[in-house]
């Protein structure tokens, strides 16, 4: 419930940490993935456009409660969330389940690298 209220109620949240908080839900997550686009979309907007990108540094490390589908829709709603080496500012150490999140960002070089090797 807590970090519902945060989702919606704190526009300007940029990091958030919640190491080892092991209740945390995949509601919680649904709910920051959606703050961006809920019932405040003009308002949002206007954060975003003079503010940067949103939240930007995620740690959930040992929130083992998650999946990932929950924690992608985050990362996907934020582009600011990194778990490319040179730019990681989504923790998501300890969380197994929590392998295949990804950023838009690491995803290229692989995207790329197919294409190459399809056209070759």
């Amino acid at each position: 419930d807590s970090v519902v209220s945060l989702a919606n109620g704190c526009r300007h949240l940029r990091s958030l940490g919640l190491y080892y908080c092991q209740n945390i839900t995949d509601r919680a997550m649904y709910s920051l993935a959606n703050s961006r686009y809920g019932r405040n979309h003009e308002v949002w907007e206007s954060v975003l456009t003079k503010h940067g990108e949103g939240l930007r540094n995620l740690n959930i490390s040992q929130c083992t409660a998650l999946t990932a589908p929950a924690v992608q829709a985050v990362c996907d709603s934020f582009p600011a969330l990194h778990t490319c080496p040179d730019r990681h500012s989504l923790i998501i150490s300890g969380c197994l389940s929590l392998t295949s999140v990804h950023c838009a960002c690491a995803l290229q070089p692989w995207r790329s690298a197919g294409k190459a090797t399809i056209a070759q």
